[in-house]
């Protein structure tokens, strides 16, 4: 296929869907990812997302994050085919949807969008909410499918959503009639405690009471009756479920470790704090959980490693060097996934250590503010800090340096031409290795034949070298990691191209099976066993009340040259 008539095929599928056009959609068409990298060094396309290009002679269309991340939910079907209730579907909501909308006065960030079942997403900038919507809550705006401007305020209100920013949204769509607030209230009425009001307010008092928290109230509706006293400290506020000592602590102004120590009688404690929690203590009826204190004399002898709910991705090393240190310390280990974001984990984890279930925590995602205070004496916590929400490796498990290491190795054997195969750019492991290869390569004085958008998966890396044009110049190959690797292996195996006689190859994790693989394939060894021991070491001292041992993990990368990787032409 001719470039003329590939780029005839891109056009026609980018029409309708903003001059956009994913990988995905090209490969139906026979457009390989080869194809689309020569024509974005050209200029003709433009990378504007993970798997997603725009037609350099399109306009960028407005909304383009929103767009792009709509593409990507169904990457291989086109925009008009689309329904908004099957399987891999999704309809732009909440925060986007008011963006789209036109409402706030500035792009929504992070991209949120509702899908009609359960699934997750890699991207850090896409948030995916999952709810069933009836056909009367969704519209379309520019091609877009988007919950319309009443159920955006509603989800936005079921989501706890910032009371003076959903304000803005309600007084600016009443303003310009996209909502009427009769028709509204109803709706919203059942959020009015979340929001401090009293049980037995109204829609439409919630809504007005949000308006003037963004400063924008509604104009004054005939008949309406007075506004009733309203807020966190309304005295008309009926009893509600038992305050803890978190919303204490926000209450008098202080950290929940301050209310802890309060709580303990800590002499050494300001005047004017301890006034404050006492005054907060008083107007919540704080009542402490006597049994929980009082377990707190007693030891378990256990500890939990946190990791995220239903997690696809476990550590296996990590956890082995964890677990082995409690072990040999007189510790067993429990390991736990923790559903909700950050602040919803934390509580969690202080509710396992106040009822005493377990002695210490090792997290290896975050907890709020806990990884602040943590090391702090107050609560025996670790937070690892090297993985995301979604066990993504971030910090030093993601540093791409040693990139650079693989192409100053293989340009000392002769090697001037590269091609690098990526990995899914949603993660930051994988942007960094991309980073670090290109500006190596320039920095050595090599060449680089391109980048490869890939997944992580063996066939992208099976594509790649299977679509590398015989007279690239390519001598070597960095693969993002070790399944990638085998793909492009796989790949020059089927077209005759002898490994490492004729190209090498280097992967990334060091994978059991490349040792054992024909060629075994040249990695990177990450000492992920050490990390999780030093870790767990730290979290020992900690509970020992000793001074923690040096955490960092001076060798935490190595190249392991194998069999895939040699000299030119030897």
């Amino acid at each position: 296929m001719s470039q003329a008539d590939v780029l005839r095929a891109l056009d026609a599928r980018a029409a309708g869907q903003w001059g956009l056009v994913t990988t995905a959609q090209a490969k139906l068409d026979g457009v390989q990812g080869v194809q689309l990298l020569r024509l974005e060094r050209s200029g003709a396309l433009e990378s504007v997302g993970h798997g997603v290009y725009r037609l350099a002679a399109s306009p960028p269309p407005e909304h383009l994050r929103i767009k792009v991340a709509w593409l990507r939910l169904e990457p291989g079907t086109p925009a008009r085919d689309r329904c908004t209730d099957g399987p891999g579907s999704g309809v732009v909501s909440h925060t986007s949807a008011c963006a789209v909308h036109g409402l706030g006065g500035r792009p929504a960030d992070p991209v949120e969008l509702t899908v009609s079942s359960r699934r997750t997403t890699r991207d850090e900038a896409v948030v995916l909410h999952r709810a069933a919507l009836d056909a009367r809550d969704v519209t379309v705006v520019d091609g877009l499918p988007v919950t319309t401007v009443p159920r955006t305020i509603v989800d936005l209100l079921e989501d706890r959503a910032d009371a003076a920013r959903t304000g803005t949204f309600v007084a600016e769509a009443a303003a310009r009639g996209l909502v009427r607030v009769d028709d509204l209230a109803p709706r919203v009425a059942a959020f009015a405690g979340a929001y401090g009001l009293p049980a037995e307010a109204s829609g439409a008092e919630l809504l007005e009471f949000l308006c003037e928290q963004a400063g924008r109230p509604l104009p004054a509706r005939k008949g309406r009756p007075a506004a009733k006293a309203s807020g966190p400290g309304a005295a008309s506020t009926p009893e509600r479920k038992r305050p803890t000592i978190w919303e204490v602590a926000e209450r008098a102004g202080v950290s929940h470790q301050t209310v802890s120590r309060f709580l303990k009688n800590d002499s050494g404690m300001k005047p004017a704090t301890r006034a404050r929690i006492e005054r907060a203590v008083r107007e919540l009826d704080y009542r402490p959980n006597l049994m929980a204190r009082s377990m707190r004399t007693q030891q378990s002898h256990r500890i939990t490693i946190v990791l995220p709910e239903l997690s696809g991705f476990v550590p296996i090393p990590l956890l082995r060097g964890a677990s082995a240190a409690a072990h040999e310390a007189g510790y067993m280990t429990d390991v736990v996934g923790l559903e909700g974001g950050e602040s919803r984990r934390a509580r969690s984890v202080l509710s396992l250590l106040e009822t005493r279930q377990a002695d210490g925590v090792l997290s290896l995602v975050p907890l709020g503010d806990l990884a602040d205070r943590q090391g702090s004496g107050q609560w025996p916590v670790v937070v690892l800090g090297e993985y995301d929400d979604n066990l993504q490796s971030r910090g030093r498990l993601a540093d791409g340096r040693p990139a650079e290491e693989i192409l100053r190795h293989l340009a000392d054997q002769g090697h001037r031409r590269f091609l690098h195969v990526a990995g899914s750019q949603d993660w930051a492991s994988a942007r960094n290795r991309r980073a670090v290869y290109v500006e190596a390569v320039e920095r050595l004085g090599l060449e680089s034949y391109g980048v490869v958008d890939g997944d992580w998966s063996v066939r992208s890396g099976y594509e790649a070298a299977r679509d590398l044009p015989a007279d690239s110049g390519v001598t070597a190959v960095l693969a993002a990691n070790d399944y990638v690797a085998l793909g492009v292996l796989r790949g020059f195996q089927d077209r005759g191209v002898r490994v490492p006689e004729e190209m090498s190859v280097f992967g990334w994790d060091d994978e059991e099976f490349t040792r054992y693989f024909s060629p075994s394939i040249s990695t990177v060894h990450i000492n992920k066993e050490q990390v999780g021991r030093r870790s767990m070491l730290s979290l020992l001292a900690l509970l020992r009340g000793e001074s923690a041992p040096e955490a960092e993990v001076t060798d935490l990368f190595h190249l392991v040259p194998r069999g895939s990787s040699g000299p030119v032409g030897r």
